[in-house]
């Protein structure tokens, strides 16, 4: 398995997942908000019967204090005061859902002190928990300190599930305490009710949440499928079709244009091979023909050896045209294999263009021609010398080939201001006309010289010199560009950068 390959399984699908993550997640969000409502709900509402109930005490009592001070003489006996205050003490309040009770100390036990009820409220369902009628006692320790006879405080008393305040009156006629009660069964049954709300409530909205999400899950993965059925529709006979494109302006769109932009490229690259296959079949054909022609003719009868070295010299012509045609093809297919195909070495660049000048100088004087040639100081390089050679061989045969007898090849190598250099050649020839400038780098792509513009023979070669120099001058880091061209010549110029040794 290659290292972009997956393992073959069936999970869940993208809409499956997001819509579990988002239930999940709402399911957390909804536990936590439910129970943090639930405690919330809990505190203020026990925060707000126990405010009442102590400002009920707080009442009760101040009420009790004002009543033992206004005893009537009828009632002034010890015994009969704390009753009647008592009684005149509740009957002067109104209570609702509450019980309300005032006892009186009285002398301690063994056991502890005793509580001697004097008075209770009859008119709330909360009295069960004080009892029945006058004159009860709590005689107990424990019920003592539950009810708080030296301090305020409040309890939840069981089994009846009363929350409790009592309140210390200390009087002049001794200590007495207010106990105000409340049952909780009702606020009790109001959390049941909210407990019962929140497991049944949250699964529905859970459910409701999951099919929303399904929902909205389909409708944003949609584009995606319409997508994928594209894709799958595209082959290598139909390239020129693309993804649709959402007009949503989203992460979706952006994929499909960044898609589309991979198939241009794709399409770009086939259709490139395509030509670069047809044309390298038409350029192989015709040396190829020749080669089978003449050796077809030469076995066909006896000839005389003149005429065998003459069929063999064409033979061998072609066969070595051949063999360059190959070998820049071999290069470009390195090339579009991203393959390392230089090897970097010191050089002097105004030694190797010298070396050039003077390889091609016997030609350009044959064809009448001047060669100039102007050196610049010497400036140290590394690079490929083969590679390099090449370029500036194939800038110079250009030249001269396109420059009538009596014309100029100047050559001139400079250092650029910073690093690197600058080769330039520049020609007094035919000029390239402005419809074929801009494809000259094309591979194959050849300009066509008739004798009716130029008076010089078409010499014209396999058009991958300049693509194949271009792409050296790329690999070096550098350009090769047309900087002119018209009728009165053309100037090609190649620049490398500060790769300098």
């Amino acid at each position: 398995m290659s290292p972009t390959e997956m393992p073959a399984s069936r999970g869940w699908s993208i809409r499956t997942r997001l819509t579990l993550w988002y239930t999940a997640a709402l399911g957390v969000l909804l536990l936590i908000m439910g129970s943090a409502t639930y405690a919330v709900l809990k505190r203020v509402t026990r925060a707000d019967s126990d405010a009442y109930l102590t400002d009920t005490a707080d009442a009760v009592a101040a009420s009790l204090q004002l009543a033992l001070a206004g005893v009537p003489p009828a009632f002034a006996q010890d015994s009969l005061a704390p009753r009647w205050a008592a009684d005149r003490t509740l009957e002067n309040h109104r209570f609702r859902d509450i019980g309300v009770a005032i006892f009186q100390a009285r002398t301690s036990n063994a056991d502890g002190p005793v509580l001697h009820l004097l008075a209770v409220d009859t008119t709330s369902s909360a009295t069960r928990y004080f009892g029945g009628a006058a004159g009860w006692q709590i005689a107990s320790t424990s019920a003592v300190r539950a009810l708080a006879l030296m301090d305020t405080d409040l309890v939840t008393l069981d089994p009846h599930r009363e929350r409790v305040v009592s309140l210390p009156v200390s009087t002049r006629r001794g200590l007495y305490v207010v106990a105000v009660s409340q049952s909780l069964a009702a606020r009790d049954v109001l959390f049941a009710r909210v407990r019962e709300t929140m497991w049944i409530g949250v699964p529905i909205a859970l459910l409701l949440a999951m099919a929303g999400g399904l929902g909205l899950a389909a409708a944003s993965l949609r584009p995606v499928d319409a997508m994928r059925a594209q894709a799958e529709q595209i082959t290598a006979s139909n390239l020129h079709e693309r993804l649709p494109v959402p007009s949503t302006e989203d992460e979706l769109s952006r994929l499909s244009r960044t898609f589309n932009a991979l198939l241009d490229r794709v399409e770009d690259a086939f259709e490139q091979r395509r030509r670069f296959t047809a044309d390298a079949s038409h350029e192989l054909r015709t040396p190829v023909a020749i080669v089978i022609g003449e050796s077809e003719l030469a076995l066909s009868s006896d000839r005389s050896a003149d005429q065998y070295r003459s069929a063999l010299r064409i033979i061998h012509g072609e066969a070595r045209r051949l063999a360059s045609i190959v070998g820049d093809l071999f290069l470009l297919a390195r090339r579009d294999g991203a393959e390392q195909a230089i090897a970097p070495v010191p050089l002097f660049l105004e030694e190797l263009v010298g070396d050039c000048v003077d390889a091609i100088g016997g030609i350009a004087r044959s064809k009448g021609l001047t060669l100039e040639f102007s050196p610049m100081s010497e400036v140290p390089y590394t690079g490929d010398d083969a590679m390099l050679r090449r370029v500036v061989m194939n800038l110079l045969d250009n030249a001269i080939k396109y420059t009538p007898a009596g014309g100029r090849v100047r050559v001139e190598a400079q250092p650029r201001p910073h690093e690197g250099a600058v080769v330039r050649v520049s020609d007094t020839g035919v000029g390239i006309p402005a419809e074929h400038q801009p494809r000259i780098f094309e591979r194959f792509y050849r300009v066509q010289h008739t004798t009716d513009r130029s008076g010089l023979a078409d010499a014209s070669g396999a058009g991958l010199g300049l693509p194949i120099a271009a792409w050296i001058a790329q690999a070096h880091g550098g350009s090769l560009q047309l900087v002119r061209s018209d009728d009165s010549g053309s100037v090609f110029e190649l620049t490398l950068p500060g790769r300098l040794a």
